[in-house]
């Protein structure tokens, strides 16, 4: 008898000695050490202790200097949150600008589209990438300093031609724009950010909202396709440093319901 076809009659219980061989396999398969107080509390923080000593290890060693290696610029005190992964993917021919302070995490993809000689992507000071985003760049994307970037998607081409005859055509038919992200932009969870869009100083992009327009500062936007929901308090200050247009592109923001 072959192993599969004795381990089928076991699965099956087919008689009362297969019955017998597969409770016995159950009470194995089930079978764990109880939890005892203190050996265990013990031994959960020593796990994660040397878990995160190890990633931190090859963190500092190996997969920041790998990853400055793909950057054109790289500013100071760059940390990649190593959760397994330990380096972001990287792909084609996309030029990375990076700030002081910039914050990635290693489950992210940054991704030059091929119809580009030089495919830009820039984050500014103090910014934070969180996974497990994907930028993908034709042209430019600009991200502005002290931003929360938690995006599913950032693409500055809005996608293939609609007609189904033109939809398979050369790879330059694609229509590509630039991405600019103002400082201090909070973007929610699994948002996304598509075509041609300026994002405002200060806005607040909603969690699963797709953003294909522009978004004037101290807004908050959400929904699919995402709307101004609310006004934020424009501070006084921030007109003389934004200037009159864009406070003028913040009164005149209307608010959809």
């Amino acid at each position: 008898m072959k192993i599969s076809e004795f381990i089928t009659k076991i699965k099956r219980r087919e008689t009362p000695f297969y019955e017998r061989l597969y409770r016995i396999a159950h009470a194995a398969r089930n079978f764990e050490i109880p939890y005892i107080k203190g050996l265990h509390d013990f031994g959960y923080h020593e796990r994660r202790f040397r878990v995160q000593a190890w990633r931190s290890f090859w963190r500092v060693v190996y997969h920041q200097p790998l990853f400055r290696s793909r950057c054109i610029e790289c500013g100071k005190r760059l940390y990649i949150d190593n959760t397994g992964q330990g380096l972001p993917l990287v792909e084609n021919n996309i030029q990375l600008y990076l700030g002081d302070d910039v914050f990635l995490y290693d489950r992210i993809t940054l991704a030059g589209l091929t119809i580009s000689d030089k495919p830009r992507l820039i984050i500014g000071n103090h910014s934070a990438v969180g996974q497990p985003g994907a930028i993908f760049v034709g042209n430019e994307v600009k991200i502005g300093d002290h931003c929360l970037i938690s995006t599913n998607l950032i693409a500055d081409n809005p996608g293939h031609n609609l007609n189904y005859k033109d939809r398979f055509k050369k790879l330059h038919k694609i229509l590509i724009g630039r991405i600019e992200i103002g400082d201090y932009v909070y973007c929610g969870r699994d948002s996304q950010i598509i075509g041609n869009v300026t994002i405002g100083f200060g806005a607040i992009i909603g969690a699963s909202s797709v953003v294909t327009r522009n978004v004037p500062p101290f807004c908050i936007a959400s929904g699919n396709p995402a709307k101004i929901i609310k006004k934020l308090p424009f501070p006084k200050e921030m007109i003389e440093i934004l200037g009159e247009d864009e406070y003028r592109k913040y009164l005149d923001a209307e608010i959809e319901v």
